[in-house]
Formats: structure tokens, C-alpha cells, sequence
């Protein structure tokens, strides 16, 4: 704290973001700033948007009183703000003094809006005078004034902070995105100049023979309109009649889209990287010239710029968000908890047991009985509840439309019955809750909020003039109460939108934004006449939400580029661009990073997380998976063996086989002569021919049995004080005491020598109580003290080496347990439980299976790393074994061959085909093979099927076989056969099994399916709700005359000429002929591809705006 402070007194503060605010208010204050001036600056800032929101040619004569309206205003606030620009000169001084106005940016920016309301009054005067005709470019003029807005948003970001630390956070934020705007620019100029080369100027087009390319007409044209290729080997080829012709149309006529030169074709790019009618392109390209350029040019833009790019934007935009959240976190300290309940709770015991209760639970403020008081407190009131309400949602999502002439009153009459008895029983529930709550303590909680406005709604819903109306929204609203059902959903949604205030004020900024650049555009272009995107504040603000969406925003562009003349035109291009660019990359990311802050968990739950992830990955578990156990429930049966009776010697007993390897040494060689033990422990050998008679006795190593016995003691102590410290038992474990200290020199360190001692078998199993050691346990392996304070860890600090230990400690009794199985039962760890578990043959196998390339990059001699050219290739040879890179090749090819595989070309009549189906299946068929010999099927510890790889692999391998052996000729449509074909089809899911960098992809992407299903089932949630919303409000009402001209339904009888469609070019019919028309009948229906008729329809349309397309 002290830091900070002096880290504040030394720097400059800003303390608000306008001018007027930093100055003080005392006895002998300007009027200028005094408070009730400043609110009355700022609405009329917003009201002078008002009016030049208002201020159109199209709007005044929809309106004419708006035109002395605004005027009269315009004047009013233009007076006022300059005798404020006077007052504020005149206090601060024009160039010199403290605080010289024309030295600070925010008077510079006021001075700058005078100015331009100035110039806005005298062109209105201008145009009521009819000096200035309607619709003159002078109407651009009036494009600044919109940023006056600005003067109302500032008051709203005050806040205080060091200037350093402002600058700090501007200087990174900008690199950053400055860097991915050079990454950007780079791949759209590099995808820029290969348009140029590989497509060029693509102005070929079927016309009719004896077409004249220079008066060339719309009647000249295919229907539709088609690309074509001079070359007869590739591209699309005219029909009969028909020929292939260069048409050298101006940019105005053909459209602006292009390979022609490198700056349409940077225009170009950006329109397909939007994604925005990419596809059109690629299919033109794919018609003018060879496929494969257009396949692989277009593809490859879309990877890069429409998904990398966009995503990296994301990622830095939610990097910077993050950066100023830490530095406003280190300037005010740690962000407020969210309070997860609304009313606090209390410890309180009982007969029962201790309980989390809420204050005043049991007894309510109301006067209702005590009996009713408990009712709605219990769980069955609100599994009733909540039933009521899924009802309610299937009533209302039961309603269908059908086109037959009824009114659309008709459909409603048994559903109004239905509502009235669900509003009547949601009410009561309201007045009850109210009775025995009071009113006070009910509307306390956010959820008692809710239930009352939506009683409220759904109670004047119920008026018969309201019922088809917005109200709507109330009825619909009430299966948002089900969310509170499920409590992950519930904490899931309050984390996406929080307390409300980040997305809130980020709403406000977007609404903000919109309204700016929507009056800014339609003053632009309200001088264009006979064009209706711009010609009034809504359309204008429709068209600027369109492009904010993406949908459509291309023909926004080119429709008012057409309207433009040709200098004019690439300004309009860059306009709209430049909006597109910082609306769809930096806004929306916005909303992506505030929403990542909003999931941002506190951080001790981070840490806790952040262990379990931990533990996770390094594979800390003790237990055996099931396959495995099932070797327990079978009597034990070790294998035993026998000792040949030595010279003078008893017989000896039967011991078990494994306790005999402890103590004895297989040569390599049968051979008859004696071998003294190389290490210490070994002193017995293992003979199984008869002893022979030596000359010097062999006393010498009888001998070393007391150094035996003393080793093996020594070795069982240790190991039992490492594991009694690590499982936190009893006993004198080495740990410090509080108030005592050390007077060692050196401090005591854990033990890490795990002993190889046979006897561990039976020593590892211990307690599981280890969290009070390790908090004593220091990275480095030293005991620490236990006082907190002394030691300087938290509770939660854990670090590598309690990890390391842990693992080390699950590895030793898991592998126990597998020794345990391996010893009592002898087919455990028995491929198939044929082949022996130390047979040659599985052994070469094995080898087989597991060869890999080593690239040893240290000198196994010296340990010295090797300088080794291209190490990346290296370690991409080692990442699998030989056997799993010659299947990644097979499968490779596999999923290449069914790719060529066409209705005509099959693999029933194609022997290339066959030949590769065939290498698929008899590799495969040996890779599974060898697999199972060498680690087993299913009941061994490196089994084939041990997890959904093995049985995916499995799975694939029986269909490929079922195929190859049946290889059907005929596929008929919905039959088994058609089903083998289409199960052929997860045959490339291997490549995932086989690299292991795709198969932990996989992995993460299963371990976020809880998170992935939350998000879907809110999704589905609120398309619910809106679908419902649609269903009752334009149900039935999208049905209309296929003849513009008809308006009703008695009407729309007999046949019309219709248009048809022919190109987008603006080509004109010749003087003598007429727009092409088609004679077809009149039809009263829907000629939209989406409707709101019931509740199916009204989702899949939902579906079509969630994809942004359509």
C-alpha cells in the first residue's frame, strides 16, 4: 500500500476524461462549471444528435414540421455551446496561461463541434431558402456533427489513475495489435498478388452467337447468367447455341469484384475472408479456369484469413482486455466476489446434524399460517411448480398454423382457455409467496423479481386486444424459471452475464457506436436519391446493424458504390471496410473477452483446479482398471518351485518362485562352474544341475548372509520412514516443531531413494493422509517449518515436488498390485492366454511393435548434447513407432482412394480401388495382430481394447473386413448395405488413435463436453423462447401474394408476367426488347424458405440467423 501510494503522488493523475469535470467547484465558480450547466451541456449534446439523426431530405418530407423543428434547435444549441467555448476561453486563456484551451485536445474537440454545428445551421438556412437543391453532396458536411455524442459517453469513463500507467497499458495494447493487423495485412496482400496471378481478369461469359462484345444487352446473356472458359479442357463450357466471349464491361456494370489488378484484388480478398460470398467466386473461378486453382486458392484463404486470423484477433483483444483488468487489479487491489446468494445463510444444529440454513427461513414476515409458510419452502411445491411450467412451454410450443383460409384467430380459441388457467395458477403463486413472505421479504430476491413482472405481463396478456401482441414476451419468458432447476445451469448463466455491468456498459458501447456511424453514414449518403439504405435514421441504422452481423454487407458496399461516381467510389470502399474491420474483429471481441473475464474463477479455486489438472496429467492413480481386476476374483495359484537337494543336505519345501529370484542369479549359460554375485545382495546362486566339488571351500560366501541380513534391514527401515512420513501416520517422523530450532547446520531432506527391496510388496500400502505433510514438503526435497509464518506458504501452495512424490507413490502401489496379480495368477499378462509371458515369440513381438527412431541428440558416452541439422524432423520420426507411421501411411492412402470413389467409379468396379482397400485391410489386419501377440486382447496391461481408441480401431477394422469380403455390387437407398458404406466413412478417426498430438486434442475437447453441453442447453433454452415468440406473433403472417401488385388474398387468382433473373451485372435490355418474363400462376403462400408456422419451423429459422447466413 505504501508503495502505491508514493507511486501516485509522484505522477500526474487523470482524474476524469473531460476538461470540465477536473475543475474544482468553490465560492467563486464560473457558471460554465457549475453542475446543473454540465447536465444541461450533455442532453443537449444528445439531443443535437437527435437532430441531425433527423435532418434528411426524405425525412422532412415524410415530416415537414421536423425541418423547424431541428432548425430552431440546431440554433438553440449552437449558441449555447459557443457561449460556453467563450466563458471557457475566457477563464482559461486562448494560447497562454495555466491551462490554454487550444493546448488541450478535449477543448480542441469541442471547438471542432462548434464549428461544424455552425456550418450546419448556415447549410440549413441555405436549404430552407432553396439555395441548395435537395439532395446535394453539401449534406456531407453534416458527417461530423454525430461525434458530439461523444461529449455525453465521457462523463461516463471517469476513473482515476497514474498517466504512466494509462500510457503502460496503451503501449502494449497498441503493439499487440499492431502486430496482428501486420499479420493480417500480410496474408491479405499475399493472397492478394497470387489472385492476380493465378485467375486475372475473369470476363468470360456465355452469350447467344452473333453477339457483338461491345453492344452486348441483358437478352444477350444465358439465363442464368454463366462463366465460361476459352479453354475447351477445362472450365464450363457453353451450350449449344450458345458461345464463349470476352465482355470488357466497366467496373460499374460487371460489379467490383476481381482479379484484375492488385487492388480489386485486395478488395476481393476481403469480401471472401469476411466469409461473404466466397462460394460465388470460387465457382465463377472454377468455371473460368482449372479446378484445382480455385479448390486450393480459396481453401487455403478461408484456413488462414477467415479463421486464423479472425481467431488470433480474438485472442489478442481478449490478452489485452485481461492486461487491463490485471493493471486496474494492481492499482485498486483484488476485484469485488460476486455474492452467489442473495440472503445470507448461518451454521445451525439439530438432532440431525449441522446444516447451511437461510436467515429467517423457517419463519416468514407475512401473516400467512405457519403451515403455509412451509409449504412453499418444501421441494414438492416447487417440483410442482416447475412442472406447471413445463406444461405451460409444451402448450404454448403446440401451436401449427396451416394456411386454409381460417382466420388466424382460430387457432388461438383452445389455447386463450389454456393460458387463463396457467396465469391464474402462476398468480396464486405470487400472492401466496407475498402472503407469507410480505412483500418486503419477497421482492428481495432476484427470482421473486422475476416471477412478479412476468404475473404481471402474462395478467395484462390475458386482454383479448393484447393477446396476439408483444406481450408476448412475458408468457414465453416464464421456462427461463426452469434454469433455476439445475444448479450447474444456474451458476453456469449468472457466470456468462454476471452482475451485468461489464456486458451491460459493452452493450451500451456497441448501441452507442451504432447510432454514431449510422448518423455519420446517412449523412454521407442521403444525397444519393432513389436509394433507400440510407435515405432516413432507421434504414441507415438497419443497414449499419447489417454489416455488423456480416450478412449481406457486401451488397450494402457495392449497391452504394454503384451510386457514386468513380473517384468518389474507392473512398466509399475503404469507408465501409474499415467499419467491417473494427465492428467484426475488435467489437464482437469484445463480447468474447468480457465473457472469458466473466468465467474467470476466484483464485483459489483456480489453484485447486489447477492441481487436479495436475494430478490428472500425471497420471496419479492407484487402481486398476476393471478388465484387470478381474484376475481378483479367482483364487490365488503362484507358481512354486523347488531347490535341488545339496550334498549332506534335507530336503527343502516347496517357495514360491518369485521369493527364489530375490536371491539368485540366471546365467546365461547353463555351465557347472561356481559365479561369485557381482552385486552385494545377490550371494546365492540358482543351480539346477548337481552341485559340484570345489577345491577351496565356498564358506567365503556364506559369510556375507549377516551383511546380507543387514543390508536388507537397513533397506526395509528407510523405506518404512519414507513412507510413514509420506502418508502422514504416527511415529518419529523428521518434521520441525513450532518454537523450536534447528541447530543443524544442514536441513533435513526426504529420503528420495525408493528402495528395490523385495520386501516393499507388503510396505507401500499405507495411509492416504498426506496433505499436512506436504505442506511442510519445500520444492527442493527439505522439511519446512510448520508455522505459516515462518515458512511463508500458503495452505494451498503446492508445488512439483508434492506432485513428483505423489505420483511416485501411486505408481509403486499400482505396479504392486499388477506384481501381486503376476505372481498368483499365471495367465495374467498372457496375450490371448496362449502365449507365454516370457516366450521368445512374444518378445519379438514386442520388438516389432515398439521399434522407434532414437534420435539420441546426447552423446550417450559424454552426455554432451550433438549438434544434429534439422531436429524438428528428427523428433517428428520418433514421435511414433515404425509400425504406427506405416499405418498412418496406409490409412493415408485408404482415405485418399475413397476419396476418388464417384456413383460411377466404385470400389466394386475399379481395381485400383480394390487394390487399396485391400493393402488397408491386410496391414491392418498385421498391425492388430501383432499388437495382440505382443500386449493382448483385453485382459493385460497394455491390452489392444483399453480404451475407445483400441475398440474405434476395432470397430473400423471389422467393417473394413465385413466390406472387402462382402464388396456388394448394388447399394440400394436406406439399406444395410448403404449403412456398411456409410460406417467406412470413420476410417480416417484412425490417424486421430495413431498421433498422439491429435488424440489429446481429442482428449481435451471430451474433457470440456460438461461445458460444451451447458452452453448448448442454454442455447437451446433461449431459441426456445424466441421460437415461441415467433410462433405467436408471425405465425401465419408471412403468407402473401407471389405478384407484387396483388395486396390481398381474394385477389391473387389467375396468371402474371414475372421478371426472371438473369445476372447480377447492371446490363439493360435492347431498345426494342423487354426485361425476359416468364407466364406463371398466382399463389397466395409463403416465398420465403423459412416461416414461424409451429414450433419445428420456427427453430430451424432461428438456426439460419444463429449461422448468420440467410
Amino acid at each position: 500500500m505504501l508503495a502505491r501510494k508514493q507511486s501516485v503522488r509522484g505522477e500526474p493523475i487523470l482524474a476524469d476524461y473531460g476538461p470540465d469535470e477536473s475543475l474544482n467547484e468553490n465560492a467563486d465558480i464560473e457558471w460554465v462549471n457549475k453542475v446543473w450547466v454540465r447536465r444541461v451541456l450533455r442532453l443537449c449534446a444528445l439531443l443535437s444528435l437527435v437532430s441531425v439523426s433527423l435532418n434528411t431530405t426524405r425525412t422532412f418530407e415524410k415530416h415537414p414540421p421536423l425541418m423547424a423543428v431541428t432548425f430552431a434547435w440546431d440554433i438553440f444549441a449552437t449558441l449555447l455551446f459557443t457561449a460556453e467555448m467563450i466563458a471557457k476561453m475566457h477563464i482559461r486563456g486562448l494560447i497562454t496561461g495555466e491551462t490554454p484551451y487550444l493546448k488541450d485536445r478535449w477543448c480542441q474537440f469541442d471547438a471542432t463541434m462548434v464549428f461544424f454545428l455552425w456550418i450546419s445551421v448556415i447549410l440549413q438556412v441555405f436549404e430552407i431558402t432553396e439555395v441548395v437543391p435537395k439532395f446535394s453532396y453539401l449534406s456531407i458536411l453534416r458527417a461530423p456533427r454525430p461525434l458530439i455524442m461523444i461529449r455525453f459517453i465521457r462523463v461516463f469513463l471517469k476513473f482515476s489513475m497514474p498517466k504512466s500507467r494509462i500510457n503502460q497499458i496503451f503501449k502494449r495494447s497498441s503493439q499487440q495489435i499492431y502486430n496482428v493487423t501486420l499479420f493480417f495485412l500480410f496474408f491479405m496482400s499475399l493472397y492478394g498478388l497470387l489472385g492476380v496471378q493465378f485467375f486475372g481478369e475473369m470476363s468470360s461469359h456465355c452469350v447467344r452467337n452473333g453477339t457483338i462484345a461491345e453492344k452486348v444487352t441483358l437478352n444477350d446473356l444465358a439465363v442464368p447468367d454463366a462463366y465460361c472458359s476459352m479453354d475447351k479442357e477445362s472450365g464450363y463450357e457453353c451450350p449449344q447455341g450458345m458461345v464463349c466471349m470476352d465482355l470488357n464491361l466497366p467496373k460499374s456494370i460487371s460489379g467490383f469484384n476481381g482479379f484484375d489488378d492488385f487492388a480489386h484484388s485486395f478488395f476481393t480478398v476481403y469480401q471472401a475472408a469476411s466469409p461473404e460470398g466466397w462460394a460465388i467466386l470460387m465457382y465463377q473461378a472454377m468455371d473460368s479456369l482449372p479446378a484445382w486453382r480455385a479448390t486450393f486458392y480459396f481453401t487455403t484463404m478461408i484456413f488462414f484469413l477467415a479463421w486464423l486470423v479472425k481467431n488470433v484477433f480474438i485472442a489478442v483483444i481478449t490478452e489485452t482486455f485481461n492486461e487491463i483488468r490485471v493493471q486496474f487489479q494492481q492499482m485498486w487491489g483484488e476485484r469485488v466476489q460476486i455474492q452467489t446468494e442473495s440472503t445470507p445463510q448461518v451454521l445451525r444444529g439439530d438432532d440431525s446434524g449441522w446444516k447451511l440454513v437461510t436467515v429467517d427461513e423457517s419463519k416468514g414476515r407475512g401473516k400467512a399460517p405457519r403451515c403455509l409458510q412451509v409449504v412453499i419452502h418444501s421441494a414438492a411445491f416447487q417440483v410442482i411448480v416447475m412442472m406447471v411450467n413445463v406444461a405451460n412451454a409444451f402448450v404454448a410450443a403446440s401451436i401449427s398454423f396451416v394456411h386454409d383460409e381460417r382466420p388466424r384467430e382460430d387457432f388461438f380459441k383452445t389455447y386463450y382457455f389454456a393460458e387463463i388457467g396457467f396465469t391464474i395458477f402462476f398468480d396464486l403463486e405470487v400472492l401466496l409467496k407475498i402472503w407469507c413472505l410480505g412483500f418486503n421479504g419477497y421482492i428481495k430476491r432476484s427470482l421473486h423479481k422475476l416471477e412478479f413482472i412476468l404475473a404481471i405481463g402474462t395478467t395484462l396478456h390475458l386482454i383479448p386486444d393484447f393477446f396476439t401482441s408483444e406481450l408476448t414476451y412475458f408468457q414465453v419468458l416464464r421456462i427461463v424459471r426452469l434454469i433455476k432447476a439445475s444448479p450447474v445451469l444456474e451458476d453456469f448463466v449468472y457466470k456468462i452475464f454476471g452482475p451485468g455491468k461489464k456486458l451491460g456498459s459493452l452493450i451500451i458501447f456497441t448501441m452507442c457506436l451504432l447510432l454514431i456511424t449510422s448518423s455519420i453514414s446517412m449523412q454521407l449518403f442521403c444525397c444519393l436519391s432513389d436509394f433507400m439504405k440510407f435515405e432516413s435514421f432507421p434504414e441507415a441504422f438497419m443497414s449499419m446493424f447489417q454489416i455488423l452481423t456480416q450478412e449481406g454487407w457486401v451488397e450494402v458496399m457495392n449497391e452504394t458504390m454503384l451510386r457514386t461516381s468513380k473517384t468518389i467510389g474507392p473512398l466509399v470502399a475503404i469507408y465501409f471496410i474499415l467499419y467491417h474491420l473494427f465492428v467484426s474483429l475488435i467489437v464482437l471481441s469484445l463480447f468474447v473477452a468480457v465473457i472469458l473475464d466473466n468465467l474467470e474463477l476466484d483464485e483459489d479455486i483456480k489453484k485447486l483446479k489447477q492441481l487436479k489438472a495436475r494430478e490428472q496429467s500425471a497420471g496419479i492413480t492407484e487402481g486398476l482398471p476393471i478388465r484387470l481386476r478381474f484376475f481378483e476374483r479367482f483364487a490365488d495359484s503362484p507358481q512354486m518351485t523347488r531347490l535341488h537337494r545339496a550334498p549332506s543336505e534335507f530336503g527343502v519345501p516347496k517357495v514360491r518362485e518369485s521369493f527364489m529370484r530375490q536371491f539368485a542369479e540366471e546365467l546365461p549359460e547353463e555351465c557347472p562352474d561356481m559365479k561369485k554375485a557381482d552385486m552385494p545382495e545377490s550371494l546365492v546362486t540358482y543351480r539346477k544341475k548337481p552341485p559340484i566339488h570345489l577345491l577351496s571351500s565356498p564358506s567365503k560366501v556364506r559369510n556375507a548372509a549377516s551383511l546380507l541380513k543387514k543390508v536388507s534391514v537397513t533397506s526395509i527401515v528407510v523405506d518404512s520412514n519414507n513412507q510413514r512420513l509420506l502418508d502422514g501416520e504416527s511415529g518419529p517422523v523428521p518434521m520441525a516443531v513450532k518454537g523450536q530450532k534447528q541447530t543443524q547446520k544442514q536441513p533435513m531432506r526426504l529420503d528420495r531413494r525408493f528402495s528395490r527391496s523385495r520386501s516393499m510388496r507388503r510396505s507401500v500400502r499405507g495411509s492416504v493422509k498426506m496433505k499436512q505433510t506436504y505442506d511442510h514438503l519445500k520444492e527442493n526435497g527439505d522439511m519446512g517449518s510448520v508455522n505459516a509464518a515462518t515458512s511463508g506458504r500458503s495452505l494451498h501452495d503446492f508445488d512439483i515436488k508434492m506432485l513428483q512424490q505423489k505420483r511416485q507413490q501411486a505408481e509403486m502401489k499400482r505396479n504392486q498390485r499388477e506384481e501381486d496379480l503376476r505372481e498368483n495368477h499365471p495367465y495374467f499378462d498372457t496375450p490371448l492366454f496362449v502365449v507365454g509371458r516370457e516366450s521368445k515369440f512374444r518378445k519379438i513381438c514386442q520388438t516389432i511393435v515398439y521399434a522407434r527412431y532414437d534420435p539420441r541428440f546426447r552423446d550417450p558416452i559424454t552426455g554432451q548434447e550433438r549438434k544434429i541439422k534439422y531436429k524438428s524432423m528428427h523428433n517428428l520420426l520418433g514421435l511414433v513407432t515404425y509400425l504406427d507411421w506405416m499405418m498412418i501411411f496406409v490409412t493415408t492412402l485408404s482415405c485418399v482412394s475413397m476419396m476418388m470413389e464417384t456413383p460411377t467409379q466404385r470400389v466394386m468396379n475399379t481395381p485400383m480401388l480394390q487394390i487399396a482397400e485391400y493393402v488397408f485391410v491386410v496391414a491392418m489386419s498385421i498391425e492388430l495382430t501383432l499388437k495382440t501377440l505382443a500386449d493382448g486382447l483385453f485382459f493385460t496391461p497394455k491390452a489392444l481394447i483399453k480404451d475407445v481408441g483400441g475398440i474405434g480401431d476395432v470397430f473400423i477394422y471389422i467393417v473394413s473386413l465385413v466390406f472387402l469380403c462382402w464388396m456388394p455390387t448394388k447399394v440400394p437407398p436406406q439399406s444395410s448395405t448403404q449403412l456398411l458404406m456409410l460406417l467406412r466413412c470413420v476410417r480416417p478417426l484412425r490417424i486421430f488413435s495413431l498421433v498422439p498430438h491429435m488424440r489429446k486434442v481429442v482428449c481435451e475437447l471430451c474433457r470440456g463436453f460438461k461445458e460444451i453441453l451447458l452452453v448448448s442447453i442454454l442455447l437451446i433454452v433461449l431459441m426456445f423462447v424466441f421460437a415461441c415468440y415467433g410462433v405467436h406473433l408471425f405465425g401465419g403472417r408471412l403468407a402473401r401474394c407471389n405478384d407484387p401488385e396483388i395486396k390481398s388474398r381474394r385477389e391473387c387468382v389467375g396468371f402474371f408476367m414475372r421478371k426472371v433473373f438473369v445476372t447480377k451485372m447492371k446490363l439493360q435490355p435492347a431498345e426494342n426488347d423487354t426485361y425476359p418474363v416468364i407466364l406463371v400462376p398466382r399463389v397466395w403462400a409463403n416465398p420465403r424458405n423459412f416461416n414461424f408456422d409451429n414450433i419445428g419451423n420456427a427453430m430451424i429459422a432461428l438456426f439460419e440467423v444463429l449461422s448468420l447466413k440467410g
